[in-house]
């Protein structure tokens, strides 16, 4: 019986990667679509035909659109937001710690297009109330919390103002970047965003920042970390 068990289970872990490998393809397909189109001008069809499998496989995985785009905002939201941590937890402190993971995040917009989906998922499902609302809402909570860590870091160093709720920070800094982004989709189709990122850094840093030198300041907002 036990033999009988383990045969089982290994045949399964097989099934389970080959399974995980296919939601991956459908979720990477998807992303470049959304890029592309946003969530109005994406249908399923085209993701299926993109992704190479049949239908029938695809709706194993995902059976609507919104469970689809809610999926790959997510998937595509958390491979930013690791690389942005992994690429910037070294920073010296708080405030060039945030400085930092808004230029790379950035970066990575510009090293990977498909990124950008989160962008323009964002701003599509951001702005309707349909049945996925509240868990996409949710999602957003990843991202304030980690600027929430910076502030909390920085009112530890001493150099964020203590008077600052880090949660409310949290959420007022994350309002500033979706707004950074659409204004900069609005009146240059995102070609201006670096520019726009930094002076966004540049209002922030001064905004939060106590008892901080000016030349420290500078450096960070000038993108030169110390």
């Amino acid at each position: 019986m036990v033999g009988g068990l383990t045969d089982q289970v290994q045949r399964k872990r097989p099934m389970q990667a080959r399974a995980e490998r296919t939601r991956e393809t459908i979720l990477d397909c998807a992303a470049a679509a959304f890029a592309r189109g946003g969530y109005e001008g994406t249908s399923l069809n085209d993701v299926v035909r993109e992704s190479g499998l049949t239908k029938g496989a695809f709706y194993f995985h995902f059976g609507s659109k919104e469970e689809l785009a809610l999926a790959t905002f997510r998937y595509k939201q958390r491979q930013l937001l690791d690389r942005a941590t992994a690429e910037t937890d070294e920073q010296p402190d708080a405030l060039a710690q945030l400085a930092a993971v808004l230029r790379t995040r950035v970066r990575l917009y510009v090293e990977d297009p498909s990124a950008r989906c989160v962008l323009r998922i964002g701003a599509e499902l951001g702005a309707t109330a349909g049945p996925g609302a509240a868990e996409f809402a949710s999602f957003h909570e990843t991202t304030i919390n980690m600027f929430a860590d910076i502030v909390r870091r920085g009112r530890r160093e001493g150099i964020i103002r203590a008077d600052l709720d880090p949660h409310i920070t949290g959420e007022a800094i994350l309002a500033a970047v979706v707004g950074t982004d659409r204004i900069s989709r609005i009146l240059a189709n995102g070609a201006d965003i670096e520019r726009r990122t930094d002076a966004l850094i540049d209002l922030l840093v001064h905004g939060i920042a106590c008892d901080t030198p000016a030349s420290r300041q500078d450096a960070i907002t000038k993108g030169d970390p110390q």
